[in-house]
């Protein structure tokens, strides 16, 4: 049966979640953008894309929400033609199942069907799933790249409605070097971890790095929201445990062709949603390990905001923290360099906006050394946090802090 056109699906008014990474559509995007002005208005949700159309000009009669500041439609908050929904990934699958956040349309790049009708969500599987559920129409772009993999991420055709078919490249993401501070970050963070332990990383840089780290390690198990190419070096190095299926599993895999090459249903990495990743692993104490933009002297973490610019998010760093204090031997970890590129502070007396508070918190850890927040008083942790900064900003930083 050949493609419907996507006009034929939408009607005026339409609220739509498209797929966020590797599972976003992107003709179906390109159509999307094409129709809006005469289905005026659409609300459109979207979260981290790859995808330069958001950051051009969007059209008339589309009302773009997100709960993030990053990628491409990082440029579009800025100017204003996105709004942000601060929310925890684990927030959002909910509000979308219980239909708190109404869903009309899905839009969604899949697999060819395999021999039982199946398209798989290939490196995506996230709200998008609850969102599946609930819509009216599922509608998909048939992508001969996304790999079919493992996890409960499968629609079968009957469900979906084939509104375009592609060969497109999935997108890369350009690849983040890490810098020798973010080296000296991760050495410290990577004394943290013990063998066995089950670990949560995000991308760039640092997660690079931290991977690096940790190569001499054994028996890792992976549960994490994304999933870079990190995954393929710390396998090459034989730190993970491979002894099961589902040792490793992420929401979202994002890098290079490399990774998403290593895909399938017999390869290392499944998929499971947000809740299904928070779920404790029995005898494997869970590391939590995020960034932040900025951290204060109570051990409270800003990861959104830079100035009253919004370039990060939520994301997942509450859920996962959480887990990891809930978990036997667990540890909520913030890593992040002590200064920016154009060497401010990024620890600093308070934040001006908070995602993890002081109680998510166990450990911060910079290049200059590792602070313990567990069991501390605010003036314990106000010099331990102190200590932290760049040497120039240190001593202010503990006349502030009363030590």
């Amino acid at each position: 049966m050949p493609p419907l056109p996507l006009a034929q699906c939408l009607r005026t008014g339409d609220r739509i979640v498209v797929g966020q990474a590797c599972s976003e559509p992107l003709g179906l995007v390109s159509e999307l953008f094409a129709l809006a002005p005469q289905l005026d208005p659409l609300q459109v949700y979207c979260g981290l894309s790859l995808n330069p159309a958001w950051a051009g000009d969007l059209p008339q009669g589309l009302r773009l929400t997100t709960y993030c500041g990053l990628g491409t439609l990082g440029k579009a908050v800025a100017r204003e033609r996105a709004r942000v929904v601060p929310t925890s990934l684990s927030q959002l699958s909910a509000q979308i199942a219980s239909r708190q956040m109404p869903v009309d349309v899905v839009l969604l790049q899949v697999s060819p069907p395999d021999a039982d009708g199946f398209h798989s969500l290939g490196c995506t599987l996230d709200y998008v799933w609850e969102a599946a559920q609930v819509a009216r129409q599922v509608i998909v772009e048939v992508n001969i790249r996304v790999p079919k993999t493992r996890g409960r991420g499968r629609l079968h055709h009957s469900r979906v409605v084939v509104a375009h078919e592609s060969d497109t490249p999935l997108p890369e993401p350009a690849a983040e070097a890490p810098s020798e501070a973010q080296r000296a970050v991760a050495r410290r963070v990577a004394g943290l971890v013990p063998d066995g332990a089950t670990l949560q990383l995000g991308i760039g840089g640092l997660a690079a790095a931290i991977a690096e780290a940790l190569r001499g390690h054994k028996g890792l198990k992976i549960r994490s929201g994304m999933a870079g190419d990190w995954l393929l070096d710390l396998a090459d190095s034989g730190a993970l445990d491979t002894t099961r299926p589902d040792t490793c599993l992420a929401s979202l895999a994002v890098g290079s062709q490399r990774l998403y090459e290593s895909l399938s249903v017999d390869g290392l990495l499944g998929f499971a949603t947000p809740a299904e990743l928070v779920v404790p692993v029995p005898g494997s104490p869970r590391m939590a390990i995020n960034s932040a933009i900025e951290a204060d002297l109570a051990g409270q973490l800003n990861a959104e905001l830079l100035g009253d610019r919004y370039v990060g998010t939520v994301g997942g760093q509450t859920d996962y923290f959480r887990a990891a204090r809930a978990s036997a031997g667990g540890l909520a970890i913030a890593a992040l360099v002590s200064v920016t590129g154009k060497g401010t502070s990024r620890i600093v007396p308070r934040c001006g906006h908070v995602t993890s508070t002081a109680t998510d918190v166990d450990l911060i850890v910079t290049e200059h050394g590792v602070a313990d927040l567990r069991g501390t008083t605010l003036q314990e942790r106000g010099a331990l946090i102190a200590d932290l900064a760049d040497p120039h900003g240190r001593e202010a930083l503990r006349r502030q802090a009363g030590g």
